[in-house]
């Protein structure tokens, strides 16, 4: 009855003040009221590890209702340092994500376990993949290590096949574009026995040469190569080598993107592009079309004129329709191609 008294007499500041965690603490729970049964709760959650200023920071676990549990390092209430994701599948803990994190958010370093068997080690941004890392997939047996931007291969990759066969080349938003080199692996002799060195397009090889790999001494089976078919063209090398030109020019365009975006601006000014893409990409489909750009630019300071923006399409090679669609990619390569209009005043540079 004392202590009933005593809490009537504290005023609301007062209450709060004894009411705030500080320091370690015992399991706290959360729940809610269930309105179809009077006087019932439910547990949705439940949180054991230290806390400041009533907020979780520090080292700390917490468990959801349906399983799903966080172990490791806290500020503000949010999961921020070191620390690794469970998920319950078919009754068991399974883990998820263990690595780096910054606002709830995987970021810097960490592996990824997907539900499928594929897995992911390497460098996250804002909660996708984005930097340098390795992807093994569990359907094929296939393995990517090298760049990726915005959670797609992008940049310079190499793949593992299955098989044996080795890839090493050029990579445009998940698909091979550019110049790579495809070697061969044979399976009873033990050895890559040919190469195809050559440009890719739209994930496909389009023009190239194809040899044989010279011995491996390791391997006396490779002494003995398959010969290849004789070139009855004339003037092959002429013949390829303009074949090479006019695809590089097609497709100079698409190619345009595996630059890193990261290397023309600082992180901030990418983080504030990407949160102008996301405030129009609303339903978060990777795309916004030609009449949201004026907002999006504007979300940056930016307020491009027609001209300016006839500039832009003839240089991503887009039509002028309002429906057409922008990726991120392309979004930030045309705020790239405005940046030398409004700080130097001259003209723009590919």
């Amino acid at each position: 009855m004392a202590t009933h008294k005593l809490h009537n007499t504290l005023s609301l500041g007062e209450r709060d003040t004894l009411a705030n965690k500080e320091g370690e603490r015992r399991t706290v729970f959360f729940t809610k009221k269930l309105a179809e049964k009077e006087g019932s709760y439910a547990r949705t959650g439940q949180y054991l590890g230290e806390w400041k200023h009533n907020k979780w920071d520090g080292k700390g676990t917490f468990e959801q209702a349906n399983g799903t549990r966080y172990v490791g390092e806290w500020q503000g209430g949010k999961r921020n340092g070191v620390g690794t994701l469970w998920v319950k599948q078919k009754g068991q803990l399974r883990k998820r994500y263990a690595g780096q994190w910054v606002n709830d958010m995987p970021h810097g370093r960490g592996v990824h376990y997907y539900p499928n068997g594929d897995n992911f080690n390497g460098e996250w941004k804002n909660g996708v993949r984005h930097g340098v890392g390795t992807l093994q997939y569990s359907n094929n047996g296939g393995v990517y290590e090298g760049d990726w931007f915005n959670n797609r291969r992008h940049g310079f990759g190499v793949f593992d096949y299955v098989n044996g066969d080795h890839f090493e080349g050029m990579w445009v938003e998940d698909k091979k574009e550019g110049e790579g080199v495809h070697f061969y692996f044979d399976g009873v002799k033990k050895a890559h026995t040919k190469r195809y060195d050559g440009e890719w397009v739209d994930d496909a090889p389009k023009c190239g040469y194809y040899t044989e790999m010279p011995p491996d001494e390791l391997v006396p089976a490779s002494h003995m190569p398959d010969p290849l078919p004789r070139t009855q063209v004339c003037e092959p090398e002429e013949i390829i080598s303009q074949q090479l030109r006019e695809i590089r020019d097609a497709r100079s365009h698409v190619r345009a993107k595996r630059i890193p975006i990261d290397e023309h601006f600082t992180s901030e000014e990418l983080e504030a592009l990407q949160v102008a893409f996301s405030r129009i990409d609303v339903l978060d489909c990777g795309e916004i079309s030609l009449a949201d750009f004026p907002q999006a630019f504007s979300q940056v300071g930016m307020d491009p004129t027609e001209e300016d923006m006839a500039r832009i399409l003839a240089h991503l090679c887009k039509d002028a329709s309002p429906e057409t669609m922008f990726s991120f990619a392309e979004f930030s390569q045309a705020a790239d191609f405005l940046s030398p209009l409004e700080g130097q005043g001259g003209e723009p540079t590919s």
